[in-house]
């Protein structure tokens, strides 16, 4: 096999490899624990979904705040990544979410830090799928 040959694969399993990780951490934000989950780390997905999806869970039923893209201030913003990091939650809480949030009382103020805590932990498991399939991390 010449050198070029060599190389060009190479390359092309590296390139395969990228692709792999970037679809693993699209997913993984996009569906919580599905990032793991193309990579048969079945146990990681699991408790993935489970976390994001219970802190949500949680969140809505205490009537968090939900913030928007069209936010006013720095914080609404960071608000809205942090809420968006949840992925397809946030797009399945914006829909159903009918009352409005409830941040009058401590229950609807903690539910906000419980959906913003579910946007973030799917971020950083979304980022370890990436990891993983980039060879970096176990």
């Amino acid at each position: 096999m010449s050198e070029n040959a060599m190389g060009g694969e190479l390359v092309s399993c590296e390139t395969r490899r990228r692709m792999l990780a970037l679809l693993a951490a699209v997913a993984g934000w996009l569906v919580p624990g599905l990032g793991h989950a193309i990579q048969r780390m079945w146990g990681r997905a699991a408790a993935c979904f489970l976390c994001v999806g219970m802190l949500v869970a949680v969140g809505a039923g205490m009537r968090g705040r939900i913030f928007s893209q069209y936010g006013s201030d720095a914080f609404d913003r960071l608000g809205f990544f942090a809420d968006a990091g949840s992925g397809s939650f946030y797009f399945l809480m914006r829909t159903i979410e009918k009352d409005g949030p409830d941040v009058s009382k401590a229950d609807g103020d903690y539910g906000t830090r419980f959906l913003a805590t579910a946007g973030v932990l799917n971020l950083l498991a979304a980022l370890h799928a990436y990891e993983v399939a980039r060879g970096r991390k176990a």
